[in-house]
C-alpha cells in the first residue's frame, strides 16, 4: 500500500476539523435528523485519520455503538489507536483504500467520510463502496468543502479580502484539479447528486454552521489555538523569500492561473504577512463543510 502524504498531518488535522463543526450542530443532527442516539449504532470511518471523527461522533451515539476507522496511513491510524485507548468505547482501526475495503456486504449501520471524498479521484468510487458495507435502512454521511464559496466568504477587515481577493484565479485553480484527477475542491455541494445517482434514498445535505472569528488581542489559549489552525489552514502558506516565491508561483502557474495574476496575489499574501500582521487582524473564517446524506437500499434477496 502506497505511503501518504498525510502520514505526519495527525496535529494539523485535530487541529483544522474542529474549525469547521460546532458540537451543538452535530448532537442536533445526530438526535433530531438522523435519530442514531438512542440504540446502539456501529460506524465506519472512512478515511478516518487519527479517529477525530470516532472521538467527536461517539459520545453522542446510542449507548453499546462501536466505531470501526479505515485509512491508507499507518502513523494516523495508530494516532487513533492511541487515543481511543483509554476511552470506554469498543473501537478498531484498519489500514485500507477506501474504494477496496474487506468488510462484508451490508456490515454497519451507518457509513460515514470526513473530507475524504474531495481527495479522491473517483468519487463515486468510494461512496459505491460505503453503500456496500452499510445495510439496508442504514445511513451514507460524506462531509467535504467547496473550496470557491469558502474563497468568497472569507473576510478580513484589515486587507479587504472581499474586494481584493482574485476569486477567478483560485475558481480556475480549483478546476484545473479538478480535470487532473487530484481530487474535486468543491465536491461538497456536488455530493447530493453523486448520491441520488447511486441509488440512496432520501438524499439531503445541510452546510456546516461553524464561523470562526479571530480578534485581537490574542490574549487566552483559545484564541491562540484558532489563530495557529487559521495560519496552518491557509491563511499562513503565503511565500517567505524567492524561492519559495517561485515554487509557489510555478505550482499555481501549472494549475491553470495566469502567471501575471498569481505572482501579484502572491506579492500581496507576502505583504499581510498574516502569520505576523494577522494577529492583529479581524478575521472572519466560515466553515462552510456541506454535509450529505442519504438512506440505503438494497433489494431483497
Amino acid at each position: 500500500m502506497a505511503e501518504t502524504w498525510w502520514d505526519d498531518k495527525a496535529d494539523y488535522l485535530s487541529a483544522s476539523r474542529p474549525m469547521y463543526h460546532n458540537e451543538d450542530y452535530w448532537r442536533f443532527l445526530v438526535r433530531d435528523v438522523w435519530g442514531v442516539d438512542k440504540r446502539p449504532c456501529s460506524i465506519v470511518d472512512f478515511g478516518c485519520g487519527a479517529g477525530w471523527i470516532g472521538l467527536f461522533l461517539m459520545p453522542m451515539l446510542g449507548p453499546g455503538s462501536d466505531y470501526t476507522g479505515i485509512d491508507r496511513s499507518a502513523p494516523l491510524l495508530e494516532r487513533g489507536r492511541a487515543a481511543f485507548a483509554p476511552l470506554p468505547y469498543r473501537a478498531e482501526f484498519i489500514q485500507a483504500d477506501a474504494d477496496a475495503t474487506s468488510f462484508a456486504d451490508s456490515q454497519f449501520d451507518l457509513a460515514i467520510a470526513h473530507a475524504l471524498m474531495m481527495h479522491l479521484p473517483e468519487p463515486a468510487k468510494g461512496l459505491a463502496e460505503m453503500i456496500r458495507v452499510t445495510r439496508d435502512g442504514g445511513r451514507v454521511i460524506t462531509c467535504d468543502a467547496s473550496h470557491n464559496a469558502f474563497n468568497a466568504l472569507l473576510h478580513i477587515e484589515e486587507t479587504e479580502e472581499q474586494d481584493r481577493m482574485p476569486l477567478s484565479m483560485f475558481q480556475a485553480i480549483n478546476a484545473n484539479i479538478r480535470r487532473r484527477g487530484d481530487g474535486d475542491h468543491n465536491l461538497g455541494m456536488k455530493m447530493p447528486v453523486l448520491m441520488h445517482r447511486a441509488g440512496l434514498l432520501d438524499v439531503q445535505a445541510r452546510i456546516s454552521d461553524a464561523v470562526r472569528l479571530s480578534f485581537p488581542p490574542l490574549d487566552t489559549p483559545e484564541k491562540e489555538r484558532i489563530f495557529k489552525a487559521l495560519c496552518d489552514d491557509g491563511l499562513g502558506g503565503y511565500p517567505t523569500d524567492d524561492e519559495s516565491f517561485s515554487r509557489i508561483l510555478a505550482w499555481f502557474i501549472a494549475r491553470g492561473a495566469p502567471e501575471d495574476v498569481a505572482a501579484a496575489e502572491l506579492r500581496r499574501e507576502m505583504e499581510n504577512d498574516f502569520r505576523r500582521a494577522g494577529r492583529d487582524y479581524h478575521t472572519v473564517q466560515p466553515g462552510l463543510m456541506t454535509i450529505s446524506y442519504g438512506t440505503v437500499s438494497k433489494p431483497a434477496r
